[in-house]
């Protein structure tokens, strides 16, 4: 049977980093929601958008998707085409589970990496935003901090599956 996971799973938040990650999630969706609310109701009643609402919203942004990232990670919650899954071994699934989990811890260390190292060159450089004026590095090394919980997230699977039979 082809399948193609596409949605979200049920994110089971048993753990206590879960909740916080998931809780600082909603807690962003919330701001970005409320900004965009009063943003557009101050332009289109008061004909006085809030200023600076666009910067705080891609400032939000980054922290929403990098939060997500390491439950997403844990649950398997990205999308994965299982075309020929039936017709594979175990044990070449086995190795092919193996390949995509170290892809994947060697792909979140470099990002993480090059955040750290972004933010860095940003804080040197004194880079501000247009408007508001406020520090771009704090927010790459953000990041990269999550970058980093979403690397042990991903080590720890890793770890797991080698120690699976394979």
């Amino acid at each position: 049977m082809t399948t193609l996971k596409a949605s979200l799973p049920h994110v089971n938040s048993d753990s206590g980093l879960d909740r916080v990650l998931l809780g600082i999630a909603a807690f962003v969706m919330f701001m970005m929601m409320a900004l965009t609310f009063i943003d557009v109701l101050g332009r289109y009643l008061l004909r006085s958008p809030l200023p600076g609402a666009f910067e705080m919203i891609q400032f939000l942004m980054p922290f929403l998707i990098f939060t997500v990232l390491p439950v997403i990670s844990k649950e398997d919650g990205h999308i994965t085409v299982t075309v020929l899954d039936s017709f594979v071994p175990p044990h070449v699934q086995w190795a092919q589970k193996l390949i995509v989990q170290t892809g994947s811890v060697a792909a979140i260390a470099l990002v993480g990496w090059c955040l750290w190292h972004q933010g860095q060159s940003l804080n040197e450089g004194r880079y501000v935003s247009g408007y508001l004026e406020w520090p771009i590095g704090p927010v790459a090394y953000g990041m990269s901090f999550l970058c980093f919980v979403t690397l042990m997230v991903q080590s720890t699977k890793l770890w797991r599956h080698l120690r699976s039979n394979g």
